[in-house]
């Protein structure tokens, strides 16, 4: 609480946090940033550090934590890691030039979602900030990565825009104070933070003219927003919002794309996670997922924009093939391939160099390595031959960039330090000034030791020596033995146990010459580096131009390594509503098998007109789960443009990829297994169309049987009866009574997992087959996971009961009587097997080896 008796440094504080309320104040007080009272809690709790007050006066009872200020980015990182905002409040004036309190504002408010630290930030990740406006259950989206300048989004209905948030692994989301009041219980979700900004922005005709100003345009036609009044109040937050924060640094965000519901693929959260396209669902083994086997990228932009491609399959067919063809020409021309992954390496991560330099935090070394970068882009365009047409139409896009590259190589030298405190990075011969100033800053050490050297011989002091420090600037230092020998026109300056320091007249005109050239020095450098830094960022449109198409050359790049590697094929794209693929494979899981291990591939041929629905029967653990994702996956990378895992291929575009498969309750609503498969389920049969892909698997069984059967058998039906859409679908269950079903319907059919069995052992054969499975096997992959033998005999005696008569009101005793019944048939089997053997011609191992057999075959 605030002190009434508060001194000017804390009236000061109190006076910026109230501005500030919503996040944690770094109050910098000369070398250390303070944070005061809950601030000081909450950050002492997360960063480890002491919490204290100080010793005494009116802010004793105050707490206390702070850090080093040379320690700043560290701890930030870790704040922002925890979900919370940061004020910086630096001072804004010399505390020497000062009179009274130092001046000290806000100069930068950072965020998770507009971070732009190299220690925070993932560097194959965006790092997104999500601004968001809702009217009419219709929901305007933003989505901006203000470390790399990605700026887009759109209008979608509210269930499909906050699945987009989901889907791009949004950081922060932003909305005005009034939508936050009504709209904050459906935007809880831990994976974000919340914040707000002022209501007044949150109008179209405001925003509009800021993105006219962002982008120096008179109209926004040109981006496909003039329509879309929600969208423009969301696009012109994001830019508000990244101004107040960062003071007007947002010069390298220089676009906004337009993104239709129409434009891309849909896929869902849920689509995503039981895809496990980016992350697992169960296993702990990070490579069993997709972006895993596919990102094979060179640079960290190259790997986003996998990501993005993921996330947005393509619908255009021309789109797709243009990506396939760069593709094609990569795996025809080996030896530029290898040129291009050669120099593809050695480029650093641009998008992210422009947007340091855009918010003034780069440093030399950024310099080099944009400058490096560019040199590598000019190589890559050399060797692109007008015989590889795909890649060179692409190539023809890249801008003129090498008055940058020659500006940062006369300026920079080759290797800077990253630190500027103490200048050194500029090259000589630059700046005539600067040359003259460097001389005599360099020369100072040599006058020194001259100096040095001079005092000791003229006065016979040995020990004599000249040092320096930021107290007392510079000094001769001599020992107390040879005190009496010291000179008249040596000044004392301190006195210590053993020793006294002095000055002279020469050494103190020195220490102005050498103090005001060595600040001088450094502020030169400083200008010569903003200037470049500017002129950087006057071609930054140009620069970041070239930087998308070389992460497009390095997607294409990926994509022919995993296709040359995998064998895999160029699928054919076409508009009807067919799927055809021949020995096709699961892209993720063949990549995880043991070399000596073979993936089985299968064929399968789906038609929305004649054979929309296959109805897949089989065990458990036989890989119908594998199948059915398996199509969907190949369905994903063929529209991204990439080879798929088959040997033949011919696809139709799917509009959406829908996947209900797997069992998870969401306890903390209050949802059951079967609830949450329901809703998923409605979700689904709400919102496909005849160009969707369904992958339902195990629907109804987390209810009772006959509850379970009913609901997947009405869901058959309706999927084919329905005259509104014919979605193409793979329904994978263990209801045999749904293998009738799809034989009665005329555009579905049934296909069953084979299965070895011998001797009451099952061998999964992995293969897809026509017709569907005469029985689900359930208790012999009980047997197989290990259940004790006496459970598993039992459970085939109520099994062949209910097979029987299919009643299912059985009682104990009946079981029990049954069960003496088997028992006693499997003795006869046993006297049966033991009359046969011939014991005079056995020898005693393989006696011994013989009744094991029957031990463990019979052993109840």
């Amino acid at each position: 609480m605030k002190n009434k008796k508060t001194t000017p440094a804390m009236k000061q504080y109190w006076d910026i946090k109230k501005n500030y309320s919503d996040s944690i104040l770094l109050f910098r007080m000369g070398d250390f940033y303070e944070t005061f009272d809950s601030d000081a809690e909450l950050t002492s709790e997360i960063l480890g550090i002491t919490l204290t007050k100080r010793a005494n006066g009116a802010a004793s009872s105050v707490p206390l934590a702070g850090f080093p200020y040379h320690a700043i980015e560290q701890y930030v990182d870790k704040l922002l890691k925890a979900g919370h905002r940061v004020a910086i409040c630096e001072q804004i004036e010399d505390p020497r030039a000062s009179k009274g309190i130092v001046k000290r504002e806000v100069v930068e408010v950072l965020s998770p979602g507009t971070s732009i630290s190299e220690k925070y930030l993932d560097h194959s990740q965006n790092n997104y900030l999500a601004s968001i406006h809702i009217k009419n259950k219709m929901i305007g989206i933003a989505l901006m990565d203000y470390s790399t300048g990605d700026f887009f989004g759109g209008e979608w209905d509210l269930r499909k825009g906050l699945d987009l948030i989901k889907t791009y692994n949004v950081r922060e989301v932003i909305l005005s104070e009034k939508q936050y009041e009504l709209f904050e219980d459906i935007l809880k979700d831990k994976s974000y933070i919340l914040s707000t900004y002022q209501d007044w922005i949150a109008d179209q005709s405001t925003s509009y003219d800021k993105i006219k100003s962002q982008f120096k345009v008179k109209s926004l036609k040109g981006f496909g927003l003039e329509k879309y009044p929600l969208a423009i109040i969301a696009a012109g937050a994001s830019l508000y919002y990244i101004d107040h924060n960062h003071k007007d640094s947002s010069s390298h965000i220089q676009y906004f794309q337009y993104q239709s519901q129409d434009d891309f693929m849909h896929l869902d959260r849920f689509t995503i996670d039981n895809l496990e396209l980016f992350k697992t669902l169960t296993s702990s083994n990070k490579k069993a997922t997709l972006i895993h086997s596919l990102d094979k990228t060179r640079t960290s932009a190259g790997s986003r924009l996998l990501k993005k491609y993921l996330k947005r399959p393509l619908l255009d067919i021309k789109k797709i093939k243009s990506r396939q063809n760069r593709i094609s020409e990569l795996i025809k021309f080996a030896d530029t391939r290898l040129a291009l992954s050669d120099l593809m390496i050695e480029i650093y991560d641009i998008e992210r160099i422009i947007s340091k330099i855009s918010s003034k935090k780069s440093n030399p070394r950024d310099l080099i390595n944009l400058k490096n970068s560019l040199n590598n882009t000019n190589e890559i365009k050399k060797i692109i031959k007008k015989s590889m047409p795909d890649l060179y139409k692409l190539c023809q896009g890249f801008e003129n960039i090498d008055k940058v590259i020659n500006k940062i190589v006369k300026t920079i030298d080759d290797d800077p330090p990253v630190n500027m405190l103490n200048g050194g990075y500029v090259k000589d011969g630059f700046s005539k000034k600067l040359d003259r100033t460097r001389k005599l800053s360099n020369n100072s050490k040599q006058w020194l030791i001259d100096l040095q050297d001079k005092e000791k011989k003229k006065n016979d002091i040995p020990s004599l020596k000249i040092k320096y420090n930021k107290v007392f600037g510079y000094y001769i230092e001599v020992t107390k033995a040879h005190i009496d020998k010291v000179p008249d026109y040596f000044i004392r300056k301190q006195t210590l146990v053993n020793a006294e320091r002095y000055f002279t007249e020469e050494l103190k005109e020195f220490e102005d010459e050498i103090l005001s050239s060595n600040e001088m020095l450094v502020s030169l450098e400083r200008s010569i580096f903003d200037d470049l830094t500017c002129y950087v960022m006057q071609n930054s449109k140009n620069i970041l131009t070239n930087a998308k198409i070389l992460s497009k050359i390095d997607v294409s790049l990926g994509f022919a390594d995993i296709a040359i590697k995998n064998n895999y094929c160029l699928p054919t794209i076409h508009k009807k509503q067919e799927i055809t693929l021949v020995a096709s494979r699961h892209p993720v899981i063949e990549n995880l098998l043991p070399i000596e291990d073979n993936f089985i591939s299968n064929d399968i041929n789906l038609n929305s007109n004649i054979k929309q629905i296959a109805v897949i029967t089989g065990p458990n653990m036989a890989g119908k789960s594998t199948f059915l994702r398996q199509v969907a996956l190949i369905s994903i990378m063929a529209q991204i443009g990439s080879y798929i895992p088959a040997d033949k291929a011919d696809l139709c575009i799917i509009d959406k990829v829908y996947t209900r498969v797997g069992a998870s309750d969401n306890l903390s609503e209050g949802e059951s297994t079967f609830l949450v498969e329901m809703n998923e389920t409605a979700n689904i049969l709400n919102n496909a169309t005849s160009r969707s892909l369904l992958i339902l698997d195990e629907i109804g069984r987390g209810t009772s049987t006959y509850d379970g059967l009913a609901i997947a058998w009405s869901i058959i039906e309706y999927l084919h009866n329905n005259k509104k859409f014919n979605p193409i679908t793979l329904f994978a269950t263990h209801y045999h009574e749904l293998v009738q079903l799809a034989n009665e319907l005329d555009r579905s059919f049934n296909l069953n997992i084979e299965v070895s069995e011998s001797d009451g052992e099952l061998v999964f054969l992995r293969k897809i087959i026509n017709g569907g499975a005469n029985q689900s096997y359930g208790v012999h992959v009980a047997k197989m996971a290990g259940l004790p033998k006496k459970v598993i005999n039992r459970a085939h005696v109520i099994l062949d009961k209910l097979s029987s008569d299919k009643d299912t009101n059985l009682n104990c005793e009946e079981i029990d009587q049954l069960e003496l019944e088997f028992n006693s048939k499997n003795k006869r089997q046993v006297i049966d097997e033991l009359s046969d053997i011939d014991i005079d011609n056995m020898t005693p191992f393989d006696a011994l080896s013989k009744l094991m057999e029957l031990k463990e075959k019979y052993d109840e």
